[in-house]
């Protein structure tokens, strides 16, 4: 099967691409490449990570959940600035790992990335599904906090930030105005046909190294044999794949 690679279809009229995601380290997983790719021809990317990933040490004893939240959410902005992100463009909402809920105070804190980036597309996650499938015999757990990311970026972007009367302190304490963006990428879509493919093998080496700055949350083997191994097809060359959807 021949694959198209869709990045000019989808990116080539877009100046500005907000990424709206769960954890420290989605950002390297899910669209990595994509982002060195946005960031090499000119655009501009913001990553916000919506919790600080602190109860991901699993069963190590030496660290505490507020010690690995700090480690982790310094190794999201290393791991950005690998891809060539600017400091200034990687946030943390530092929402305990976990515990992120689907309420309009968490719409209200993107809507508030909406209004400021003014964004022509935002990439986020499975909205979906409760549970991922990557075939017909490889699935996993589409993590709450995943999900619920999801919910609460579709929500801020259709309708709370384009009508005024919606968080209005944005108006008058931070001079904002309303923003609206209707089209949207998600992660981990790989069952739906209408998945689009982004061809990253230029910028493979850049997704690699950037993973490899979050070595509290994952060994060099995970990054090889999982998250690069998921880009490789069998024409040799590496794609990332994220459903689009206009809304």
């Amino acid at each position: 099967m021949s694959i198209k690679d869709s990045f000019s279809e989808i990116f080539d009229n877009k100046n500005r691409v907000l990424i709206i995601l769960g954890h420290p380290d989605d950002n390297e997983i899910i669209c990595g490449g994509i982002v060195a790719r946005l960031l090499a021809e000119g655009k501009k990317v913001r990553n916000v990570a919506m919790t600080n990933g602190g109860k991901g040490f699993q069963n190590r004893t030496d660290v505490s959940e507020k010690e690995y939240s700090e480690i982790r959410k310094f190794e999201q902005v290393e791991a950005g600035k690998e891809l060539g992100l600017a400091e200034e463009n990687i946030f943390n909402l530092d929402i305990p790992d976990g515990e992120l809920e689907d309420t309009v105070e968490n719409i209200g804190k993107v809507v508030f990335h909406i209004r400021q980036f003014k964004p022509d597309i935002i990439i986020t996650q499975n909205p979906f599904d409760p549970i991922n499938a990557f075939n017909s015999e490889i699935h996993w757990v589409n993590h709450r906090d995943h999900r619920h990311t999801a919910l609460i970026t579709i929500d801020a972007a259709y309708p709370y930030s384009r009508d005024r009367g919606f968080f209005p302190e944005h108006f008058t304490k931070y001079n904002l105005e309303p923003h609206e963006v209707s089209e949207l990428l998600f992660s981990d879509a790989y069952a739906y046909p209408d998945v689009r493919y982004f061809d990253i093998t230029k910028y493979i080496n850049k997704k690699r190294n950037a993973l490899l700055k979050h070595k509290n949350a994952f060994t060099p083997e995970i990054v090889e044999e999982e998250f690069l191994e998921e880009t490789r097809l069998e024409s040799g060359k590496n794609f990332e794949r994220l459903k689009y959807i206009k809304i």
